[in-house]
């Protein structure tokens, strides 16, 4: 079980860093565009990400007492993913984005379903923040 759990630990360490040059690279762009609406809702978005990102990292720390930070990642990241696929009923999805959101599907499961194993911790007590 030992195992699994270092595993899980740096699965979600490397995601969680993986989100620091995907939200910098979309304040980067949104700073490029020179919209005002893309400025906004791009750059916010990127530091979102970012921030996120932080509270990956900083929650494999101590995964026992942390996990409900994941598991709500995971949530984000799953609502988003049905927004996505709401939106890919009008067309309006490029096919990249497409393959993005199933990649946030597999590590929103991941983030809910290994939060859960690894502590040992219901899901219904971890969306609310109960840890041990």
């Amino acid at each position: 079980m030992k195992n699994s759990n270092n595993l899980f630990k740096k699965f979600v360490l490397i995601t969680g860093i993986f989100n620091f040059p995907i939200g910098i690279w979309m304040i980067i762009e949104a700073l490029s565009n020179k919209t005002g609406e893309s400025l906004i809702t791009n750059a916010v978005s990127g530091e979102f990400i970012i921030f996120a990102g932080a509270a990956l990292v900083w929650a494999t720390k101590k995964i026992a007492t942390r996990a409900s930070i994941i598991v709500w990642n995971g949530l984000v990241r799953f609502f988003s993913v049905l927004f996505v696929f709401y939106a890919s009923t009008n067309g309006e999805v490029p096919e990249p984005m497409l393959y993005i959101t199933g990649m946030d599907l597999i590590l929103a499961l991941t983030y809910i379903i290994g939060s859960t194993r690894v502590t040992g911790i219901p899901f219904s007590k971890l969306v609310l923040g109960k840890t041990n």
